[in-house]
């Protein structure tokens, strides 16, 4: 168990073990939920990934009760999972195609309109939208984790060492590839949105 997990106090039996889950692990299911979305790219797909967790984690509440940082051994857990599932359903012989953009949670990026803003300016905001979520989805599993947990939650490459079990240099060239995809995407995205206007 690595040491940044680990917590100096005595744990302290509960009369309930569901309340005491609960209490222990609510305040990060949020911060949870966010990382898988991030990671599938699905809300469906994210909501099993942390029910899954949360079955797993259940048994072990003994352990959970001896945590300093709850929320990156969670992650670091969860990571995992999600590593076997996209191990799983590359090596099955169905394979589903795209999420439809219904079901991505892309009705969700409205919010972030300004209504005070004229016809060119939400225009330009919504195709500006278009191409972030397109490119994200565009991205392969690896480069969306190392971005969402460095770029996005701002976990340090040590940190995330920890949590993924990949060494600090992998990490680092990962995040660049990353990023370099990223840009390559948006842009290529850009120029289809403007034939596309």
């Amino acid at each position: 168990m690595p040491s940044m997990f680990l917590k100096k106090r005595a744990s302290q039996p509960h009369a309930n073990p569901a309340a005491e889950f609960d209490s222990l692990l609510r305040e990060h299911v949020p911060a949870l939920y966010r990382a898988a979305y991030r990671w599938t790219g699905a809300v469906d797909r994210a909501e099993d990934l942390v029910q899954e967790l949360l079955v797993r984690l259940f048994p072990k509440l003994d352990e959970l009760r001896g945590l300093e940082k709850i929320r990156p051994w969670a992650l670091r857990v969860m990571y995992r999972i999600f590593v076997d599932q996209v191990r799983r359903d590359r090596s099955s012989p169905v394979q589903f195609g795209a999420d439809s953009r219904e079901d991505s949670g892309e009705e969700e990026s409205h919010e972030f309109i300004d209504p005070t803003e004229g016809p060119a300016e939400l225009l330009e905001q919504q195709l500006t939208q278009e191409r972030v979520v397109a490119a994200w989805e565009s991205l392969g599993e690896e480069h969306r984790v190392v971005l969402s947990m460095h770029d996005i939650e701002d976990y340090s490459l040590p940190e995330l060492s920890e949590i993924m079990g990949v060494p600090i240099g992998t990490l680092k060239s990962r995040l660049h590839r990353a990023r370099a995809k990223l840009r390559e995407l948006l842009a290529t995205e850009r120029f289809q949105s403007l034939d596309r206007v």
